[in-house]
């Protein structure tokens, strides 16, 4: 998880939320949703109301520093993230004298910080993105001796198309590092912007997650490998590359349930597909990134009494602040739910629901002592649209309540 600095905090308020917010952000890329709903519910409790509005408009930002490469080393490592570091807190302090603009890291690459900034009609907001951008240029030259660049994706509405407007983000970043891929600019990508739709999205993602490894390539030549293909713009074959990467990610983020690293490798393979100089190119990086992919889910359902479960106790620990009951679980990993339930419970030792809550209780723990958050404030941030249910869920589970807690925390000190 994101850690935010001491200095940040001063800037932003309770470090807490701001780490919530900025997590919350990055799994809407990363992770599968239960629904539109859940998720405007959730970016509500987490005081992201602007971003839960009906027909929101919306774009990506992003900034890179681009440090002189040198050799992979324990050394090169610790510099990469003392860099990364001051570029974040330049860019968050950027971001914060701004209304309604939203950064967020992933920790896979801390040289790249992006930005949600939802729109609104009139003229006051047109050009707002690359204001910001010039304006956190103008920084980032006063603040770091290294380059840096930045780039903004095209707009798009509602957050069912959140990932095409990340992709196109991505998509134009990664034209500015190379410029002899398009034009350099979000307009190159326009034509295939409106893939994928949200009912494609959702075909190729169950494609994935049922390791049909055919379909994928069938998929990937009808994309990459026909003569219509070789006439396309290459930039608009990245864009759909990456899309396809997105989607291997949000499979590799529910089932890779040994660890992050097959995440990070894919969220840093943009760079990979970027470098890539024809669609046949392209078409051969993606299939074997979705074998990988496909590999890891063919070993979770081969043994759904351990891998399966694990892979579902991961999604909870991340996800704890929406609502998911075994049949939203079931329906999302595409299983029983009676199946999911015995192996849940026979891996973990306690029910599905009974372990969000566990999670929620300990994040609660974690955010008590901090005093600048208001004990009215704190049950949102775990999940609960009503306080009371919070408190009555937290008595039970510690035998305190929330301010009991606190207090007893205040004393100790």
């Amino acid at each position: 998880m994101l850690k935010i600095s001491r200095e940040e905090e001063l800037h932003t308020g309770s470090g807490h939320v701001r780490q919530l917010q900025e997590s919350f952000l990055l799994q809407l890329i990363q992770e599968d949703w239960p629904g539109t709903e859940p998720v405007r519910t959730r970016l509500r409790q987490l005081k992201l109301a602007p971003l839960a509005a009906e027909g929101l408009r919306l774009r990506f930002a992003a900034a890179e520093l681009k440090l002189p490469p040198e050799e992979i080393s324990p050394a090169f490592r610790r510099r990469q993230l003392a860099a990364g570091a001051g570029f974040q807190l330049v860019c968050r302090e950027a971001a914060a004298g701004w209304k309604h603009i939203y950064p967020f890291v992933n920790e896979a690459n801390p040289l790249q910080v992006y930005f949600l900034i939802p729109s609104r009609e009139g003229a006051e907001h047109a050009g707002r993105a690359s204001r910001f951008l010039a304006g956190l240029g103008q920084r980032l030259e006063a603040a770091l001796e290294h380059e840096c660049i930045s780039a903004t994706g095209l707009e798009v509405k509602g957050l069912k198309r959140l990932r095409n407007a990340f992709a196109s983000c991505l998509c134009t970043l990664d034209m500015t590092v190379r410029p002899g891929i398009g034009s350099g600019a979000a307009d190159a990508v326009m034509p295939v912007m409106s893939w994928l739709s949200p009912e494609e999205e959702r075909r190729l993602l169950q494609m994935i997650e049922t390791a049909d490894t055919f379909a994928f390539e069938r998929e990937l030549v009808a994309l990459f490998g026909t003569d219509d293909a070789a006439g396309k713009p290459l930039a608009n074959h990245l864009y759909q590359g990456l899309r396809l990467l997105l989607l291997l990610n949000v499979a590799a983020g529910k089932f890779a349930f040994r660890g992050t690293a097959l995440c990070k490798y894919l969220w840093n393979s943009h760079a990979a597909l970027a470098a890539c100089t024809s669609p046949a190119q392209l078409a051969e990086q993606l299939s074997a990134l979705g074998l990988l992919v496909m590999e890891e889910v063919k070993l979770a359902r081969q043994f759904p009494e351990r891998a399966l479960a694990e892979a579902v106790r991961k999604y909870v620990e991340r996800n704890y602040g929406w609502e998911l009951p075994p049949s939203a679980a079931a329906q999302l990993f595409g299983v029983e739910e009676s199946s999911l339930n015995r192996q849940f419970k026979q891996h973990v030792g306690i029910p599905l629901a009974d372990y969000t809550v566990k999670i929620r209780m300990g994040r609660a723990e974690q955010l008590l002592p901090d005093d600048r958050l208001k004990l009215t404030d704190l049950a949102p941030l775990v999940g609960y649209d009503s306080s009371s249910h919070f408190v009555s869920a937290f008595k039970k589970y510690s035998g305190k309540s929330p301010k009991e807690y606190r207090e007893r925390l205040q004393r100790s000190r």
